[in-house]
């Protein structure tokens, strides 16, 4: 798919009977705010590490029962498992999926310190706390917050009377936060506390959730419709195990490292400014470093590894990134033959879109522009990776639409500044997955094709 700019994607008109403007209505009155709170914030108060998100599900289960949905629980293993409710239709339209996860990505470990040093926040605790209209908590506005919207905006529709011809699925998913296992690290990390990347959508899709369109509650209040892949790659620089009081008679891996690290961050730019483009922006940065005994410093190391995270446009291929990347690391060795690296990637997804044109985009983009009363204009330099690169490439037409905080906090807290779940958005949020919901499922196939690029 050719990149276009992104702001000049404008939604169709698909004009809406009588029935199906009253159904939207008469479902939108049935939002009701306490309830998204206390749905997010007893979710918060459930803990769901990766790992550890089977309580979560259950409940999540629970809440879908009692509003009127057809609800199951998708065990991966004793610890953890799915959330999956159906509202039914009659068959003769298309399905839609509204996707979310539980797991979070500050879990609470012993070595969540290396990452948030002595920083202290509520995102860092499954308690939550209401500052305004914004709830604060572990997981509060990702994922819980969008997860939360999906449950009330299919209860809504559910108690509307709107008749549906196609199916609407809740998946909510362990899994979501983006982790693997890394045996080979010099502390391995193995167990089900790194598994993620999609495990449990693979698991979801595995077993019989398949559906014509999805809508993922991932953050973010705007839509989009493509998203970067990944490769990680650990980079071994290797020198020779010495003493410190023997200085400059061995080669130092960390002192290599050191020269190492400038020149590939200037490589990170020129990639990005390369592969920047369309909603989507393509950086990469050195995530981790780990060589040497903190415990006996006066050794050095014979390796340091570093840990790269690498953005991989959906107009691009983890096979080319890892040829260009190859080729810097030929570069550096040819200025540089005194410096020994190796390298390796040990996790990749691909980036990922659906065209703008696809039913599901259009359909997101007219249930925005209804709710805010406005023209949506869609958001670009987009970074952030989610399973909806598992769902494109099982062959659902995915198009993302979430929650934010409107005024952000302290940017002394960096990347924390804007967690949380702002309840005035957060109901905005339900209220388009309800348009969606009645402009996708109470339609048939044939006119749903007619008006979008449709299915696959």
């Amino acid at each position: 798919m050719a990149a276009i700019d992104p702001t000049d994607v404008r939604p169709n008109a698909c004009d809406l009977t009588h029935d199906q403007l009253g159904w939207i209505e008469r479902a939108w009155s049935l939002l009701d705010r306490d309830q998204l709170e206390r749905l997010i914030s007893e979710m918060v108060d459930i803990p769901s590490p990766t790992g550890g998100e089977r309580a979560c599900a259950e409940y999540a289960v629970t809440r879908m029962r009692e509003g009127g949905l057809d609800a199951e629980y998708q065990a991966l293993s004793p610890a953890r498992g799915n959330a999956v409710g159906r509202l039914r239709g009659e068959g003769s339209g298309p399905s839609l999926l509204l996707y979310g996860h539980f797991d979070h990505y500050i879990a609470g470990a012993d070595d969540d310190r290396l990452v948030v040093g002595d920083l202290d926040h509520p995102s860092f605790r499954s308690v939550a706390a209401r500052d305004g209209e914004v709830i604060h908590g572990a997981g509060a506005g990702n994922p819980k917050a969008g997860a939360a919207a999906a449950i009330l905006a299919a209860q809504a529709v559910a108690a509307s009377g709107a008749k549906l011809c196609g199916d609407v699925i809740v998946g909510l998913v362990s899994g979501g936060i983006h982790r693997v296992q890394t045996p080979h690290a010099g502390r391995p990390y193995v167990g089900e506390a790194y598994e993620g990347q999609g495990i449990g959508t693979l698991h979801m899709l595995r077993h019989g959730v398949q559906a014509d369109y999805c809508l993922s509650t991932k953050p973010g209040y705007r839509v989009v419709w493509e998203e970067p892949g990944v490769v990680w790659i650990k980079l071994t620089v290797q020198g020779v195990v010495g003493y410190s009081a023997r200085r400059g008679v061995f080669r130092r891996a960390i002192s290599d490292a050191a020269r190492l690290i400038p020149a590939l961050e200037d490589w990170f730019e020129s990639y990005a400014e390369r592969h920047s483009d369309g909603q989507v922006a393509t950086p990469g940065h050195v995530g981790a470093i780990e060589g040497g005994w903190p415990f006996k410093p006066d050794f050095s190391p014979s390796v340091c590894n570093l840990y790269l995270d690498l953005r991989i446009s959906p107009r691009s291929d983890v096979r080319d990134a890892l040829r260009e990347f190859a080729a810097f690391v030929d570069g550096f060795r040819a200025d540089h033959p005194d410096i020994s690296i190796a390298w390796e990637p040990y996790s990749s997804m691909p980036g990922t879109a659906t065209e703008p044109g696809n039913w599901i985009v259009q359909s997101a983009m007219r249930a925005w522009e209804a709710v805010e009363g406005s023209p949506h204009r869609a958001r670009t330099g987009l970074s952030g990776m989610t399973d909806a690169a598992v769902l494109r490439t099982w062959g659902v037409p995915t198009a993302r639409l979430g929650g934010e905080v409107r005024h952000a906090g302290d940017p002394a807290f960096g990347f924390l500044s804007g967690e949380g779940a702002d309840l005035d958005v957060m109901m905005r949020v339900a209220r388009c997955y309800v348009f969606s919901i009645i402009d996708t499922c109470t339609r048939s196939l044939a006119e749903v094709r007619a008006n979008g690029t449709g299915m696959p």
